[in-house]
């Protein structure tokens, strides 16, 4: 650890160099993430894992009280780097007097690194009263320039399965009961060939619905970062890959972790072909996602993200209806926190952004306006006696 100067002589503020300890206060802590993990920051595709910084307080028995991953990020067009926190910073208490000792020093520490701001999404409920106020004191000004969308969507797994199953919508229900009769199974995959397997589904659907794929380095480096052997040596999260097959083939696959009592859905694919579509295997994986998240002790399953506005028509509603039939509820956070480091920098900056944000959104709403006449051209074809009720766009999204 790299000891820093304080205003308090009961608390110190560090580069955490301690893997474990930093782990096992973010899984124990109320608003610790998946993203905050000491691993998140090493997974190829996501920065550069030795130049993130691990900034942390500390009291004087040497126990962790606040902490923040900083993931350096490269901005668009320009030489400095910004620092990122995806889902943080983790303190327990908006009024702790560590807050503002772990944010003085992750400035300094930022901006010694040559970043020119520090950009967080802290893992904080929308509604919360006091939070945004705690952030405006430290320096933060809210933005819409997101990296990570603020909704998710979050299954309650406390019930049992039955109660699961019945507060599932009923062609959900459906679906996952006739997948062992059309002879789908499902196996958590291992390995190179079912790396491979899944990235070729991952990048088929990215494909189909227009969405970016990261290199599989990065899925292969999160598989090992969080294997089980990793999760139990250094107390983080534990991932899995599991693979939906028909007659041997894989035809879906998902990535899912697990860290404290929360599980998360990250990474899905599935075939496109006609013949593959038809047995929807995606209800059947995604509820032994359930299943495995929950016999390793989780208690909500967050399906990430889902759009801010739900409205069909906006981009991922059909996503979005996918997730919500098997139960659950809408979880938003607060709105992005920027600190400038060099305002000369970072106000220009922000300018470009919001204009090739527009560009972006003008061209995603031009494929979405594609993509629904497609649905109604194809509205005409006969539904056979059973099949899903879903909307078209669920479709879309859930095979």
């Amino acid at each position: 650890m790299t000891p820093a100067e304080t205003s308090s002589s009961a608390l110190r503020a560090a580069l955490i160099a301690d893997r474990r300890l930093w782990n096992e206060f973010v899984a124990g802590a109320p608003n610790g993430h998946l993203c905050q993990t000491w691993e998140w920051a090493d997974n190829s595709g996501e920065a550069t894992g030795a130049g993130s910084l691990r900034v942390g307080v500390l009291d004087g028995d040497g126990r962790l009280v606040a902490a923040m991953l900083l993931v350096r990020s490269k901005a668009t067009g320009m030489r400095a780097p910004f620092f990122y926190a995806p889902r943080g910073p983790v303190c327990a208490d908006p009024h702790s007097p560590a807050l503002p000792i772990l944010i003085d020093f992750a400035r300094r520490e930022a901006r010694r690194a040559g970043g020119f701001f520090i950009r967080a999404e802290p893992n904080i409920p929308q509604d919360d009263p006091t939070w945004p106020q705690v952030f405006k004191r430290l320096g933060f000004h809210p933005t819409d320039h997101h990296i990570y969308l603020r909704s998710v969507w979050v299954t309650d797994l406390r019930p049992t399965e039955d109660q699961l199953l019945a507060n599932m919508m009923t062609t959900w229900r459906q679906n996952i009961r006739a997948g062992a009769r059309k002879g789908l199974t499902v196996r958590i995959g291992s390995g190179e060939a079912d790396l491979d397997a899944f990235y070729r589904l991952l990048v088929e659907t990215g494909a189909r619905d227009q969405f970016y794929v990261y290199p599989k380095d990065l899925y292969c480096d999160m598989l090992e970062n969080y294997s089980a052997e990793r999760a139990a040596r250094d107390a983080t999260a534990q991932m899995a890959l599991l693979l939906c097959e028909h007659e041997g083939e894989p035809i879906a696959a998902s990535t899912i972790a697990i860290l404290g009592a929360w599980g998360w859905n990250l990474h899905s694919g599935s075939s496109g072909q006609s013949e593959h579509r038809k047995l929807r295997p995606n209800y059947l994986l995604q509820w032994e996602c359930m299943r495995w998240v929950r016999a390793h002790g989780g208690e909500q399953y967050d399906w990430r993200t889902i759009p801010d506005v739900l409205e069909p028509g906006e981009e991922l509603y059909g996503v979005y209806e996918f997730k919500r039939g098997f139960g659950g509820a809408v979880r938003r956070v607060m709105p992005t926190q920027d600190l400038p480091l060099r305002p000369a920098l970072y106000w220009p900056y922000v300018g470009l952004v919001s204009l090739r944000r527009a560009q972006q959104k003008r061209k995603r709403a031009a494929f979405e306006r594609r993509r629904r006449a497609q649905v109604t051209a194809a509205k005409g074809a006969a539904v056979s006696p059973g099949q899903s009720a879903v909307s078209e766009s669920t479709k879309a999204s859930a095979q």
